[in-house]
């Protein structure tokens, strides 16, 4: 068959007809009209027929039919989903009526002609022809089917070798980024130690120098006064800048409480307007049902004086600037995906000034970055506020544009209902001469300084050199433990404190922090912190607030 449309010499037809000559006189026939007739015994060779796919029809009588009904059947369901193999069956009965079960049985082949015997052979041709077109159509439709799933395989091939493409280029931006992060913290690092150097250079040489000069001047005179002072200035410019980076590295010890943002913002506003000077207005936008935050009042002092004065900087022909305090429970719509839960306030510090370019925007956090010039800032302010907020549990971030930029800060919502009132009382009293102190301090030189102060203050002091030492002294005889936070040994000033705290309750504990490894382990123990360097000032009015308040619990 040259077209395959039409019945040719390559057609091989299936025959089965077990009585008779029908199957020599069918096979005769086929020959004829350029057929291959393949006889089949049994229902074995039937299916192996409807199998094979060369076959392009079945030629059956009715008996055949009926004797090889099961494997035939099993072999006409199991076909591919291109094939539909035609069965022409010659029936003694196709002129009656037939039993309803027969004929139910008969059109469970779908592609089924049926007959009558004895017949025309023109009729028998008619239905051959037929048949033939029709399984011709069939390997038509399986030839594009072996296309499209040749075209599919090659399709699948193309996706996974893109998908590999685009794997390898995704983790290469990967490693891009990840090196590119890794230049930026290298160069936040370097810039942080650069500033450090430079700022503590300076400290440094303003005390060297006044030491130098102090000798060679009469005492007390103005000459003297001055570089007293001038060291003075040095070391509280220090302690700032300690601070600062304290902060931004989240290791300050935080006094955490709930504190009411809403009073705090308007007990400030007439500092804050201050720093902004007169020709930029200050609005201040608080929701009236703002919760409580837990934070440290300090820091947020800090934190939004330093927001004002970065403001005023980028308004240097005035504008304004609004503060915003509400509630937010997150995660919200309205805020970038941050990876906090929760309930928290949410407070911005909006300007109206020129905004900040992308790249300063990504680096506005580091420390000691700054765009202003030498001299008029330290590059702290910004990585104090995140340090803050990040420290507090919550998050701190940016957004400029060519119409001003907006800090926001997050803070946690505290779980107190009201907000505790200070001890006024305690913080004005005075130190009363001949407290107990043990002192707890590891540096000799710190010791001695410090007993020095305490001994000014007129406290009776007691020197151990750590927390072991401190624990082996009889601690109801003291009034107040005042220990150092990082000391050597297997117990520092925290644990020392919390063993305190567990066997005498009473006892008020004063630590000193210069920097502490974890802040988190001070929450929800009853101490108090002091932060070094601190003054003698600073000293008493501790001591006489501590001691007031352990004086109202019964403390020895």
């Amino acid at each position: 068959m040259t077209d395959p449309r039409k019945p040719g010499a390559s057609v091989a037809v299936a025959i089965c007809a077990p009585f008779g000559y029908d199957e020599q006189a069918l096979a005769g026939l086929l020959a004829e009209w350029g057929a291959q007739a393949r006889t089949c015994a049994d229902g074995a060779a039937l299916a192996a027929a409807v199998e094979d796919p060369g076959v392009w029809l079945l030629l059956l009588t009715d008996d055949a039919l009926e004797t090889h009904a099961t494997p035939l059947a099993a072999a006409l369901q199991a076909q591919p989903a291109w094939s539909d193999m035609p069965l022409i069956v010659l029936s003694a009965q196709a002129s009656s009526s037939g039993s309803h079960l027969q004929w139910n049985f008969l059109r469970q082949f779908a592609n089924i002609t049926v007959l009558g015997r004895p017949g025309s052979a023109n009729v028998l041709r008619t239905a051959f022809d037929a048949a033939c077109r029709a399984r011709a159509w069939q390997f038509t439709v399986r030839e594009q089917m072996a296309t499209l799933s040749a075209a599919a395989t090659l399709l699948e091939q193309r996706v996974l070798e893109r998908t590999a493409e685009l794997v390898a280029e995704t983790d290469s931006r990967k490693r891009v980024e990840s090196a590119l992060n890794e230049a930026r913290k290298l160069e936040a690092i370097g810039r942080l130690t650069g500033g450090v150097a430079h700022d503590f250079n300076n400290l440094l040489q303003v005390i060297q120098g006044s030491t130098t000069l102090l000798p060679l001047v009469e005492p007390h005179s103005e000459r003297w006064e001055r570089a007293l002072h001038a060291i003075q200035r040095a070391a509280a410019r220090g302690a700032k800048l300690t601070h600062q980076l304290l902060a931004f590295g989240r290791r300050q010890a935080l006094s955490g409480g709930a504190l009411d943002i809403a009073r705090q913002l308007d007990e400030m506003r007439d500092l804050l307007q201050q720093s902004l000077r007169e020709r930029i207005v200050l609005q201040l936008e608080v929701a009236p049902d703002l919760w409580l935050a837990e934070a440290d009042l300090t820091q947020l002092e800090v934190a939004l004086l330093n927001l004002a004065v970065n403001a005023k900087d980028a308004m240097p022909d005035g504008g304004t600037v609004t503060i915003r305090a509400r509630n937010c429970s997150l995660p919200a719509p309205e805020l970038p995906q941050l990876g906090l839960s929760g309930d928290f306030i949410w407070l911005t510090v909006l300007d109206t000034g020129a905004g900040m370019a992308p790249d300063v925007v990504r680096q506005a956090f580091d420390p000691f970055f700054t765009t202003k010039p030498v001299g008029a800032g330290t590059g702290l302010g910004l990585s104090q506020v995140y340090g803050f907020a990040r420290q507090s549990g919550g998050m701190a971030w940016i957004e400029s544009s060519t119409q001003g930029t907006a800090v926001s800060i997050l803070l946690p919502r505290s779980a107190a209902e009201r907000v505790q009132q200070k001890e006024d009382g305690a913080l004005a009293a005075p130190l009363e001469a001949g407290a107990r102190v043990l002192f707890v301090e590891d540096d000799a030189e710190v010791a001695d300084a410090t007993l020095a102060l305490l001994s000014n203050l007129g406290c009776e002091a007691l020197l151990a050199r750590d927390a072991q030492e401190a624990l082996r002294q009889p601690l109801e005889q003291f009034d107040l433990v005042f220990s150092d936070v990082v000391m050597p040994g297997a117990m520092d000033g925290i644990g020392l404190a919390r063993h305190i705290r567990e066997r005498h309750p009473g006892l008020p504990v004063l630590l000193a922090s210069g920097y502490v490894v974890a802040p988190e382990r001070l929450r929800g123990l009853d101490v108090s912190v002091l932060a070094k360097p601190y003054t003698q000032e600073e000293l008493r009015r501790t001591l006489a607030r501590l001691l007031a308040r352990g004086a109202g619990k019964g403390a020895p």
